[in-house]
C-alpha cells in the first residue's frame, strides 16, 4: 500500500483531525497518555500490522509516534507459529503467514517494551470477490461517486470494511518552454523542457487514498448483496477526472464484532474526537496484555483474506467539467524577473553547452506557476504500469 492508515490514533483519524474539537475528560491525560494502538488484519501471504502510541488528551491533535522494536508473529491454534516479523519503518511490521485453514484459529502476539500482548483466536474469513467498480453522476455539475459492488452467501457475514488507493494524470493548462536553473553574475540561466522526456513540467501525476473507514453492511437485506456502495466523492471540475484516473480497491469481510468496532470508532471520532468516549463497554477491541491485564490496548485484529480489484476512467467516460480558465489572459511579456517564475515563451536564446541556456533580448514570456507547472500540485512520479507512453 502507498499509505499507512494510522486510524486508530487516540486524539481521531489522522485525516479528521480539522474538524474535530478539543476533548478533555477529568483526569485522563496521564492514563491515556502511551497506550498501545493495534492496527491490521491476519490475512493470507503477507499480515501487514502498524503500531503506534496514543497521546495525551493535552497533547496536538496529530497521529501518535509510531513504535518500533517490537517483535511479532501470528500463532495458530495448532500449536504452530509464523516467522517472526520485519519491521519496515513508520511502525509497520510485516509477518509472512502463507495460506490460511478454515479448519484452524489464528491471533496476533506481540512482544514490546517487555510486556506481551495477544489478540483473540479467530477463524479465518474468507472475502467474496468485488463485482464491480463503478462511477455514477446525476447530471451536469453534479459530483462523481465512485462505487463498490459485491455479494455472498446468505450464511455468510454481511459485513465488509474498504480501503482504497487512486492515483490521476493531469497536465499544466498552458505549456511551459523553460525553466530557470540557476543566476551566475546576475546573469540567468534556464533548461528546455521537452515533452518527449521527462524533462518537462506538463504531464504529472497524483496520488491519493482513503483515510478512514469506509463500512458497508447488508444485514437488514433479503440477500447477502452490496450495490454501489460509495467509495469516493469527485467535484466535476476536480482534475482527477481530466486525463485518466486509476481506483485500486481492497475489500475485506469482517465480523460483527469488528463491524460494531469500527462503527464506534467513528462515531466517537465524529462526535467527541476521541476513539476512548465509549471505552470499555462500547468501543472495546480483541487485544489483551497478558503480562498486566490492567493496561489498556487499542486495536482490533480481524483474521480474514482480501479481495483486491482495480479499474481506469479515461476522460471519455464524459465526467470532467473544466472550471472557466484565466490563464491565456495571464501572459505577460517582459525581460526582467517578476512575479511569475514560469516561462511560457522562450524563443530567442543563446546557447550556453547543452543546457542550461542564457537568455538574450526580449526573450521571455512569463506566466502564473499554477498555470505552466504541474509540479505545483502534483510530481513527475509516473505509477506503475500506467497506460500513457508520455512522461
Amino acid at each position: 500500500m502507498k499509505t499507512h492508515m494510522h486510524i486508530y490514533t487516540l486524539c481521531a483519524a489522522a485525516a479528521l483531525t480539522s474538524c474535530i474539537d478539543r476533548f478533555e475528560p477529568a483526569g485522563a491525560d496521564a492514563s491515556l497518555a502511551g497506550i498501545l494502538v493495534v492496527e491490521g488484519t491476519i490475512a493470507e501471504g503477507i499480515t501487514a500490522i502498524t503500531l503506534s502510541r496514543s497521546k495525551g488528551m493535552d497533547a496536538e491533535w496529530t497521529a501518535g509516534p509510531a513504535v518500533d522494536g517490537a517483535a511479532l508473529y501470528v500463532a495458530c491454534d495448532d500449536g504452530s507459529t509464523s516467522a517472526p516479523s520485519a519491521y519496515r519503518g513508520d511502525g509497520l511490521y510485516e509477518i509472512e503467514t502463507g495460506l490460511l485453514d478454515s479448519g484452524k484459529q489464528y491471533r496476533l502476539h506481540i512482544a514490546l517494551d517487555g510486556e506481551e500482548y495477544e489478540s483473540t483466536y479467530l477463524a479465518p474469513l474468507f472475502t467474496p470477490v468485488i463485482d464491480s467498480i463503478a462511477w455514477l453522476k446525476r447530471g451536469q455539475g453534479e459530483p462523481v461517486y465512485i462505487t463498490v459492488s459485491t455479494h455472498d452467501d446468505d450464511d455468510r457475514p454481511p459485513y465488509y470494511r474498504w480501503t482504497y488507493e487512486e492515483d490521476w494524470e493531469f497536465k499544466s493548462e498552458l505549456y511551459s518552454a523553460a525553466g530557470l536553473v540557476t543566476t551566475i553574475d546576475g546573469v540567468d540561466y534556464y533548461r528546455i523542457y521537452d515533452l518527449q522526456t521527462s524533462n518537462n513540467v506538463y504531464y504529472c501525476w497524483g496520488t491519493g487514498g482513503s483515510a478512514g473507514f469506509i463500512l458497508g453492511s447488508s444485514d437488514r437485506l433479503s440477500s447477502n448483496v452490496i450495490s454501489h456502495r460509495k467509495l469516493i466523492e469527485i467535484e466535476p471540475s476536480d482534475e482527477k477526472l481530466s486525463i485518466l484516473y486509476r481506483v485500486s480497491v481492497t475489500q475485506q469481510q469482517i465480523r460483527k464484532e469488528a463491524y460494531d468496532y469500527f462503527m464506534n470508532l467513528q462515531k466517537n471520532v465524529t462526535q467527541t474526537g476521541s476513539i476512548f468516549s465509549h471505552i470499555p463497554a462500547e468501543t472495546e477491541g480483541n487485544i489483551r496484555c497478558l503480562t498486566r491485564p490492567d493496561i489498556p490496548v487499542v486495536g482490533y485484529v480481524e483474521v480474514s483474506t482480501v479481495a483486491r480489484a482495480e479499474r481506469f476512467f479515461p476522460e471519455p467516460t464524459g465526467l470532467y467539467e473544466p472550471p472557466l480558465s484565466q490563464c491565456p489572459f495571464q501572459i505577460v511579456h517582459r525581460m526582467e524577473k517578476g512575479a511569475y517564475s514560469s516561462i511560457y515563451d522562450f524563443t530567442q536564446a543563446q546557447g550556453q553547452g547543452p543546457e542550461p541556456y542564457m537568455a538574450v533580448g526580449e526573450a521571455l514570456s512569463y506566466g502564473p506557476v499554477q498555470c505552466l507547472d504541474c509540479t505545483s500540485r502534483g510530481t513527475k512520479n509516473k505509477p506503475a504500469a500506467w497506460p500513457t507512453d508520455h512522461l
